[in-house]
């Protein structure tokens, strides 16, 4: 009778060495290192919204962060220079100044970083438009005017090309009334090239006679 006491106490405390060590060490070891790997492989998100803007100026690149850490840096950079952005709750806010490739960073506290790149590119695809109707030639010049829809007009890619391939450039131009005026020393044929700030062509051929 006392044996089989014995042999049940030896069995209740090698039962109790068990749980104690299951809860004392080997679950919170567990738990622990668990939650540590967790913590460590956690990376932040970017979101980056797509939104459709009519604008062609200052477009606007807006981005959530998401982690399940407390995130410890967010920077913008456009062509390797950094650049501000705001913040108004969750919402992130680059003005997007030039066309080309935005990147964003977001680094957590656990070293962590993650970067997505956003490209801002133009919608413009219309070339701006020479005013022939109202085109005037006289007393060796040419003088019209050039407009745009969309974009500003890049005052500085005008030039003319003579039909002996000559090329000459504006004798004045007056940016506020999109006006072009060209100083002609022969008649002919002579074509007329300007582009948009987006890089849009167009070219327009005036014919002058003696």
């Amino acid at each position: 009778m006392s044996n089989t006491k014995v042999e049940v106490k030896n069995k209740i405390s090698i039962f109790g060495i068990i749980i104690r060590f299951f809860f004392g060490f080997l679950l919170p070891f567990v738990v622990i290192n668990g939650l540590i790997l967790f913590l460590f492989i956690q990376v932040p998100s970017i979101t980056v919204f797509d939104e459709d803007s009519s604008e062609y100026e200052n477009e606007k690149i807006k981005f959530t962060v998401d982690c399940m850490l407390p995130i410890s840096e967010v920077k913008a950079y456009y062509e390797d220079t950094e650049i501000p952005y705001s913040k108004l709750d969750n919402i992130y806010t680059i003005e997007a100044k030039n066309y080309g490739s935005y990147q964003i960073t977001a680094k957590a506290i656990n070293g962590a970083t993650f970067k997505v790149i956003a490209p801002v590119e133009s919608k413009d695809v219309i070339p701006p438009a020479i005013d022939i109707e109202n085109a005037l030639i006289t007393n060796n010049l040419l003088v019209f005017s050039i407009y745009d829809a969309e974009s500003e007009i890049n005052f500085d890619s005008v030039y003319a090309t003579l039909e002996d391939g000559t090329r000459i450039t504006p004798s004045y131009i007056d940016k506020s009334s999109g006006t072009v005026q060209f100083q002609l020393n022969s008649t002919g044929k002579i074509t007329v090239h300007v582009e948009d700030i987006e890089g849009n062509p167009t070219e327009t051929t005036f014919i002058t006679n003696d």
